[in-house]
């Protein structure tokens, strides 16, 4: 049995509702492709021109990194750059992305049931909001999210005159709120980026619930687990989030900055002997019902 019961659960996202890896590396891969294919560049080239803007806003899917690139230096006029450039790239790493983003097996199903407990379940991420609140809706997670918590979210480029360096047709959806989330979206400020207190304590506060009645789910030990523990909260380590073939890891190194990596795969470069000691470890995400019903024993 739990010492107290949970009134509130706050999930990561990356790697813990879905796999962050498994359609980043072959999102931005055929971007890079489409990229060479209409400039004639080399890949290297590109890769690294990429990449630069890329740790600049800590996100491969900075959606305006080939405006902000030194590619763009040699194609002074946006329009055709726009079309003959940016489009098939935006195409090729949309339909990657949509091809390989998907939730966990269970972890529909299981907010649904929480959802239906009427247990309200919070998403905390790292990431900007733009990527984030795109990605709960795409896979309808905003459906049964009670909010989501991101970082600050990006603004549209401009150039020097003020001409915004962005599609048309993108201006438009925003305009509509076509890129909106089903359920609140919050941005935190950066200084609150885990593994600091501050974003899962700001959720405590305004769900009115004592850290302690919270339970907390990540895949990364210093950023969800450790962090759990320093407020007092039950913490349960989605160990399923961590596993990362050795091919993947080598092809995210490739096309990712290293503090991208750090920051939407971090269980990659921890050892468990260093950090946090999980109280659960999850082998799926619907072990989230077991320990709510106290059905899960701890390791």
């Amino acid at each position: 049995m739990l010492a107290r019961p949970v009134r509130l659960v706050v999930t990561d996202m990356d790697n813990t509702l879905y796999s962050w890896i498994d359609f980043i590396v072959p999102a931005v891969e055929a971007m890079v492709a489409a990229v060479c294919n209409a400039t004639g560049f080399p890949k290297i080239r590109v890769v690294q021109s990429l990449k630069a803007v890329y740790a600049k806003y800590e996100s491969n899917e900075y959606p305006f990194a080939l405006q902000e690139s030194s590619l763009f230096q040699e194609f002074p006029e946006f329009g055709s750059y726009d079309k003959l450039v940016i489009e098939p790239a935006r195409m090729a790493f949309s339909e990657a992305r949509k091809k390989y983003m998907r939730p966990y097996k269970t972890v529909v199903d299981t907010l649904k049931v929480l959802k239906e407990r009427k247990l309200p379940v919070v998403a905390l991420t790292d990431a900007p909001r733009n990527p984030a609140e795109y990605r709960v809706k795409k896979m309808g997670l905003d459906l049964h999210l009670t909010a989501l918590y991101t970082l600050p979210g990006f603004q549209f480029p401009a150039s020097p005159e003020g001409e915004k360096l962005v599609a048309p047709d993108i201006l438009q959806k925003e305009e509509r709120g076509e890129y909106r989330a089903a359920c609140p979206v919050i941005e935190l400020k950066k200084e609150h980026e885990k593994p600091a207190t501050d974003g899962l304590l700001q959720i405590c506060r305004t769900y009115g619930v004592d850290p302690t009645e919270v339970l907390v789910i990540g895949d990364s030990l210093k950023k969800d687990i450790a962090v759990a523990k320093k407020v007092g909260a039950l913490d349960a380590w989605a160990e399923y989030g961590t596993y990362v073939s050795l091919e993947y890891r080598e092809r995210l190194d490739t096309v990712s900055a290293p503090n991208i990596t750090r920051r939407h795969a971090s269980s990659v470069f921890e050892k468990a002997s260093q950090e946090a000691k999980p109280t659960y470890a999850l082998s799926s995400f619907k072990q989230v019902l077991d320990i709510l019903d106290g059905k899960l024993s701890t390791p």
